[in-house]
Order: C-alpha cells, then sequence, then structure tokens
C-alpha cells in the first residue's frame, strides 16, 4: 500500500478525490509524488520516490491505466540500478494498492520540480530524434545527487532502503 502525492491539476486529471488520512505505506520506499510536465515529446506524469528521489514518468495518455503501468515502470527502474529481482518483485507487490492524496511536503514537491526540469531538457535535447527513452532518462535521473539526500545517489539510497527491509523481514521469519 502506497499513496500518490498528486498536485491539484493531476488529482483533476485523474478525477479521483483524495484521501484525508493517508495510510502509512507497506513498500520500502514509502509513498510517491506526481505531477504533470509538458515537454516537447509531449505531456508527461513525472513520480519521484519521497524517500529516495527515484524518478518515473509516463506518457499522459497513460492514466486509464495509470497504477499497472506505474508499478512496471518502477519495477523496471529497480532492476535498472541493479535491484535483486526477488526483492523488486516484493516492492512491486507493495505499489498495487494505491491511495492518492495531495501533496504535502514542499521539499519533495520541490525536488519533483528540479526532476521535471531535467524530463524537460531531456526531452529538448532528444526531440530532434522524436523519440524520448524513458529508462534513460530514469536512470540517469538515478545517479544525479540532491542535496535533500545529502548529495546521495537516488539509486544507493533505495538499494540500500530496499535491502535492510526485506532482509530484516526475512530475519524475522527465520527466528519466529
Amino acid at each position: 500500500m502506497i499513496t500518490l502525492k498528486c498536485t491539484r491539476k493531476l488529482l483533476k486529471l485523474l478525477d479521483v478525490v483524495p484521501t484525508e488520512e493517508p495510510p502509512s505505506p507497506t513498500g520500502a520506499l514509502g509513498n510517491w509524488y506526481a505531477n504533470i510536465i509538458p515537454t516537447a515529446a509531449g505531456e508527461l506524469i513525472a513520480f519521484a520516490n519521497e524517500r529516495t528521489l527515484l524518478s518515473i514518468a509516463l506518457p499522459i495518455e497513460m492514466t486509464d491505466t495509470l497504477v499497472p503501468a506505474f508499478t512496471a515502470r518502477v519495477y523496471n527502474l529497480l532492476r535498472l540500478i541493479n535491484v535483486a529481482k526477488e526483492i523488486a518483485l516484493r516492492e512491486v507487490a507493495e505499489l498495487r494498492q494505491v491511495e492518492f492524496a495531495k501533496t504535502n511536503n514542499r521539499s519533495v514537491l520541490g525536488s519533483l520540480n528540479e526532476i521535471s526540469l531535467h524530463y524537460q531538457l531531456i526531452a529538448e535535447r532528444d526531440a530532434a530524434g522524436g523519440i524520448l527513452r524513458l529508462s534513460k532518462v530514469e536512470l540517469q535521473l538515478s545517479r544525479t545527487l540532491h542535496k535533500p539526500l545529502d548529495y546521495v545517489y537516488p539509486a544507493e539510497v533505495a538499494r540500500r532502503l530496499l535491502t535492510e527491509h526485506y532482509n530484516t523481514r526475512v530475519e524475522a521469519k527465520k527466528t519466529a
């Protein structure tokens, strides 16, 4: 279970009523923030994880299949940053139940705005080729330093959180 914390513009597009009291996330990475961003390659929904600042993006046309497309993109990125398949599958299983809420953390929202600018700049640069390769951009952004992470790569933070979370669960089951 996670909460997608969306901007007002995205909540309106998705036509969802945000929950006032979202439950605590059950996955290692926690909740995600999302916003609509215009790019030279078309409008995207950009997502940023609140704990790691990992980011993914989806073409806006995928709103009808938002949750399955979101989980598929997250799985793809986790595998690209060398998260073990079993751990990536376990984390993605936690993403299948989603609540929607308003954004409430200005620091994460600021980071999402910075990430969005990267998507826009890369799309502008790649516009001549006509194709924005989201996996390539997501991987590149997973290796971009952020001040809120004390200048540690999002991929490193994610691997550490995932390993700690899922290895602790395995150890707890063994001792039970």
